[in-house]
């Protein structure tokens, strides 16, 4: 007796032999096809997240390097966001021209966020701003309201200039870390599909 679904046909042989209907395939086909179109966007819009997560965790490395470089090596140190080439660089200083962000910076390490999946970009997209205390912050165009030249400066007081950088998946997931200017502390922010929700 064959198995329920199966068809059963005489091979050259005689012996017999068990197989499936054309239907029975495209079913199969079918039922695959829908799977993967809902599991594929899910699956993109983690892994987006994770890039993104991962990414200001990274961003948070450096904050701690250069505050300790800072404090041992009695200088300025800096995260700057190139925001044309999508780079962040760690610098032990502004370089001969005297400039924050520009070629000549001494840099420690760097990464492109081209080389961190996901997709990534500076940017907060049309979620807007972070709100705090019921006050929008800076709107920040290329994803960066850090001043002197989208750069996060820390001296060896610890103090520095105050600021947010956003990034964004190409999925839609979105984080900021947002600087503060006095004690070089940080906050991050994850965007929850409504607001920005602090971590």
């Amino acid at each position: 007796m064959p198995a329920f679904g199966m068809s059963v046909f005489w091979g050259e042989s005689g012996a017999r032999k068990a197989g499936f209907t054309l239907v029975e395939l495209l079913t199969v086909i079918a039922i695959i096809a829908i799977i993967s179109a809902v599991a594929i966007p899910a699956t993109s819009a983690l892994y987006g997240g994770c890039c993104v997560k991962a990414l200001i965790y990274e961003i948070t490395g450096m904050i701690k390097e250069a505050k300790q470089n800072a404090l041992s090596n009695e200088k300025y140190y800096a995260i700057t966001f190139n925001t044309t080439d999508g780079i962040i660089s760690l610098v032990s200083g502004r370089g001969p021209d005297g400039t924050w962000n520009t070629p000549d910076d001494p840099v420690v390490r760097s990464f492109r966020l081209s080389g961190k999946g996901g997709g990534l970009r500076f940017s907060h997209g049309s979620y807007g701003p972070l709100k705090i205390n019921g006050e929008f912050l800076a709107v920040a165009p290329d994803g960066v309201s850090f001043p002197t030249n989208n750069t996060c400066v820390c001296n060896p007081d610890l103090t520095g200039n105050g600021g947010t950088v956003y990034i964004m998946s190409a999925s839609g997931a979105a984080m900021a870390l947002k600087m503060n200017s006095t004690d070089y502390g940080y906050f991050m922010y994850r965007w929850d599909g409504k607001e920005w929700v602090r971590m």
